[in-house]
């Protein structure tokens, strides 16, 4: 099983697309693993964010057993069900480039029919990002993550459940690139995910009951993300070479 994880990244994160898909909860985990780093976090491949969000959420996607090719025009409405519907199918039967175009299609179809803001848009980017993780397309993943971010804050009031759940989605994205390392700029992660973290805490504060598990959950998650930044910082790195040194000097003045 080690060995398929290993040689699977995107196995790491057969949580998240079934939570974006609706099947599951969204669950954040820390794996120790090593993944090819660049020169910037190599040093820092053992740091991991052990976060358990308080509560989850689900979102069922439609099923069904019709498909049906079309030429197509994104400016044909009709054809926003029928290309979504094959994405999801395709999706199901591993075809995940396939699936690909079917949906980008049908995102392009939205976007001219209700305009660029507009929360018809989610499911969609949501299944692409699906496929992009089962194609290990990780570029495009996180991409497509902060484009929702953008959606969200554009279309939700921070007393809109809608705009916590989302936001959700976009910091487990985060930790879980930072803790599988899968692209290498794991400290960029863990900087979007504390950035995420104080935006949610933000909404909590307007929302939530000062009683609510969730605030002990984001204080944590922003404390962590804070410490291991100062881990991975050149500051840091040179307090540790400054006091190898004095080490150094200390030990070679008592042999002296």
């Amino acid at each position: 099983m080690t060995d398929y994880v290993l040689s699977n990244p995107s196995a790491m994160f057969r949580d998240l697309p079934r939570a974006l898909s609706g099947v599951a909860t969204l669950l954040i985990f820390a794996t120790t693993m090593s993944f090819a780093a660049s020169a910037d976090d190599s040093a820092d491949t053992g740091l991991q964010l052990n976060l358990v969000e308080p509560e989850g959420y689900t979102a069922v996607l439609p099923a069904t057993d019709s498909r049906q090719e079309v030429f197509f025009d994104p400016y044909d409405r009709s054809q926003f069900d029928v290309l979504t519907i094959a994405g999801i199918q395709r999706q199901e039967a591993g075809d995940h480039a396939a699936a690909l175009e079917a949906f980008e299609q049908a995102w392009q179809i939205t976007r001219v029919a209700n305009g660029l803001l507009h929360d018809s848009q989610i499911p969609i980017v949501e299944s692409i990002i699906v496929s992009e993780i089962e194609l290990e397309d990780w570029e495009s993943v996180d991409n497509h993550f902060g484009y929702l971010e953008h959606l969200y804050q554009r279309l939700y009031n921070n007393d809109d459940p809608r705009l916590e759940r989302g936001l959700q989605k976009v910091s487990s994205w985060h930790v879980n690139a930072f803790n599988a390392n899968v692209d290498g700029k794991r400290r960029l992660h863990l900087e979007k995910a504390r950035k995420i973290f104080k935006t949610r805490l933000a909404v909590a504060e307007q929302t939530l009951p000062a009683e609510d598990p969730k605030f002990a959950f984001l204080r944590q998650s922003i404390t962590l993300t804070e410490q291991y930044l100062f881990l991975m910082s050149n500051r840091y790195r040179e307090q540790l070479r400054q006091s190898e040194r004095a080490s150094r000097d200390r030990l070679l003045a008592t042999l002296d």
